[in-house]
């Protein structure tokens, strides 16, 4: 069956054809079943009886299944009234029957088709793909015409249209999440709020502190390297007090921070929820305004130390979006692949105590620290 160079571009390329004509010409299988209708009348001479003209192009589409958004390439099989035909002698149930199995056989090629391009874990193109499934749908219709005498044996048409129904039935494809494997390495970023409190003696110097948190992930296969910041104030001096030599005077306002990193090792991680308890270590600090300098500007006092915390992160992953459309990835103008990932987008929750070696009268200190931030982390496809 003849095939134009331009339905292959349209399968790797994704372009919608602009020809209004060619759209509403076309039947797609989506459309129900075949009728003489779809079918142009001539008489082609024996031996041929019918002929159809199948084909199927794709472009870029995008489905939902819960909380997972599927990018890919998304074919649609269809067949040419324009270059079908029927010899006016046959045109009877028996051969429609016989033509409607072809192409129900075309779709299950398609589907399998689709199949392989959301999968691909090996790299081919679409054009490899598609040429192999065309062969094999062309194959199926050559022995199909065949042992049904080109639809004169009825019997067999029966056969063969339960064979294909069967396979159609049990290759369903919309509404299915795709199976799909995420590399070892994968990187995110977070950004929200943050505060912290203090317990214990500290308490009696430092008041809360609150503002941005933010930082990154870097995961490798089941394991979670977080770093992440709190840049914070809205603070203030509970008591006056000495350090270094200066005077932190009861009211003042404070500012401060903590840099953490930390190792968290999920102990849920399903398409939902991600739920990773984690431990690590980093430095906290607190400032405040002291006086002024010799020139008149502001003097400020700090207060830091190195800080060791244990906590729970929790994500609730509210959009996973899977792109496996293949789209060609450019380095310099020349192609080098192709983009194929997987992203969590979610809403975490850390909870965690922190214990906090400062200055005195400080000293060392604990607090609850808490974050509400959005978070994305992504991974390439295997």
């Amino acid at each position: 069956m003849k095939r134009s160079l331009l339905l292959v571009a349209a399968l790797l390329f994704g372009t919608v054809l602009s020809a209004q004509d060619f759209d509403s010409a076309i039947k797609r299988w989506n459309d129900g079943p075949l009728t003489w209708d779809d079918f142009s009348l001539y008489s082609g001479g024996y031996p041929i009886i019918s002929s159809m003209d199948y084909s199927w192009h794709g472009q870029q589409a995008s489905y939902k299944t819960g909380n997972l958004k599927v990018i890919r390439m998304q074919t649609e099989g269809y067949m040419n009234p324009v270059a079908s035909w029927v010899n006016p002698e046959y045109r009877n149930p028996e051969t429609l029957r016989y033509q409607q199995v072809a192409f129900d056989h075309a779709e299950l090629c398609r589907r399998q088709l689709q199949r392989e391009l959301d999968g691909n874990v090996n790299g081919h193109t679409a054009s490899e793909l598609s040429q192999f499934y065309y062969s094999k749908a062309d194959r199926f219709i050559a022995r199909l015409r065949e042992e049904t005498d080109q639809g004169r044996d009825t019997a067999m048409v029966r056969f063969f249209q339960i064979q294909v129904q069967e396979q159609l039935d049990s290759l369903q494809e919309e509404g299915v999440e795709p199976g799909f494997r995420k590399g070892n390495w994968g990187f995110g970023m977070h950004l929200g709020y943050g505060n912290e409190f203090r317990l214990g003696g500290a308490a009696g110097y430092l008041r809360p502190l609150h503002g941005v948190h933010w930082g990154f992930d870097v995961s490798y296969k089941k394991v979670f390297f977080y770093w992440h910041m709190l840049l914070a104030g809205g603070g203030r001096t509970r008591q006056d007090f000495m350090h270094d030599g200066n005077l932190w005077q009861a009211g003042k306002g404070q500012g401060g921070g903590t840099m953490e990193f930390d190792l968290a090792v999920p102990v849920v991680d399903g398409p939902w929820l991600r739920v990773a308890p984690f431990a690590g270590a980093g430095f906290g600090f607190v400032s405040t305004v002291v006086g002024k300098d010799a020139s008149g500007k502001d003097k400020s006092d700090g207060i830091g130390g190195f800080r060791f915390l244990a906590g729970l992160s929790i994500d609730l992953k509210y959009l996973r979006v899977l792109d496996i459309s293949s789209r060609p990835v450019y380095y310099y103008g020349v192609p080098i692949g192709t983009s194929r990932s997987y992203s969590e987008n979610s809403v975490r929750l850390l909870a965690y105590a922190a214990r906090t070696s400062t200055d005195l009268p400080v000293g060392t200190s604990w607090s609850l620290n808490f974050g509400l931030v959005y978070n994305i982390h992504s991974w390439n496809l295997r």
